[in-house]
C-alpha cells in the first residue's frame, strides 16, 4: 500500500477507535483482503495463538488443508481409515501443529485464530466503497467510511439500508454514523471464511 494511502488509513483507524459499533475489547488493524483495503475490528483467540507458537505452527493457507480440518471435530480422534482417499492424501500436507496422528487416528488441534466483528472500508466515493464492502458480506458485518459530505445522500442511505451496510462519514478526525451496519448472521462455516481469518492473522503477525 502506498505511504500516503497507509497514512490516510491510519487516520480512519484512529477516528474509528472510540466507535461503539464493535465490542469494546475488539482491536483495529489495517488489512488487505479481496482486493480491498479495510480496517477490521478483530478479537484474537489467545489460547489458539499461544498453542500455535508453542507448536511452531505456520498460518494455514491451503484450501484443501482447511477443508480437511473443517471435516474433523476439534480435539476428538477420528480413525484414519474412515477418511476418503483424497482426505488421506491431504493428511501428508498438514502443517506442523495442525493435527496429531497417533495409533491410527487423527485429532484436529487447529482452530480459527481470530474473530472479525466488522470490516470498515474507506473511500472518497460511497459507490466504490460499498462495492468493495460487499466482498466481505459472507464473513462479517460491513461498513463504509466516506470522507467529507455525501453526494446523493438519499441514494446512499437507501442503498446502505437495503444491503445492510453501515454508512459512516469522516469529517476531519471525527466519525458520524449515518446508517448503522446490520448485525452479521453466519449462515454456514466455509473454507473461504476460515481462509479469510488466516489471511488476516498472517497480516497481523
Amino acid at each position: 500500500m502506498p505511504v500516503v494511502a497507509r497514512e490516510r488509513m491510519d487516520v480512519v483507524a484512529g477516528a474509528l477507535a472510540p466507535c461503539d459499533l464493535v465490542p469494546r475489547e475488539a482491536k483495529l488493524a489495517l488489512v488487505e483482503a479481496f482486493g480491498a483495503e479495510a480496517v477490521v475490528a478483530y478479537r484474537s483467540d489467545v489460547r489458539e495463538l499461544e498453542r500455535r507458537v508453542a507448536a511452531g505452527m505456520p498460518p494455514l493457507t491451503r484450501p484443501d488443508v482447511l477443508d480437511l480440518l473443517m471435516s474433523l471435530p476439534l480435539g476428538e480422534p477420528v480413525p484414519t481409515d474412515s477418511l476418503g482417499e483424497r482426505e488421506r492424501r491431504v493428511l501428508k500436507s498438514l502443517p506442523k501443529g495442525a493435527a496429531v496422528r497417533r495409533d491410527g487416528s487423527i485429532t484436529r488441534r487447529a482452530a480459527q485464530p481470530v474473530h472479525i466483528d466488522m470490516a470498515f472500508v474507506p473511500g472518497r466515493s460511497w459507490e466504490s466503497a460499498m462495492e468493495k464492502a460487499e466482498r466481505f458480506t459472507p464473513f462479517c458485518s460491513r461498513a463504509v467510511v466516506v470522507e467529507g459530505a455525501l453526494r446523493r445522500k438519499d441514494d446512499a442511505v437507501l442503498r446502505a439500508d437495503f444491503f445492510g451496510i453501515g454508512l459512516l462519514t469522516l469529517q476531519g478526525e471525527s466519525v458520524e454514523v449515518v446508517v448503522p451496519p446490520r448485525p452479521f448472521v453466519r449462515r454456514r462455516h466455509t473454507v473461504a471464511g476460515w481462509k479469510f481469518l488466516e489471511d488476516v492473522h498472517r497480516q497481523l503477525s
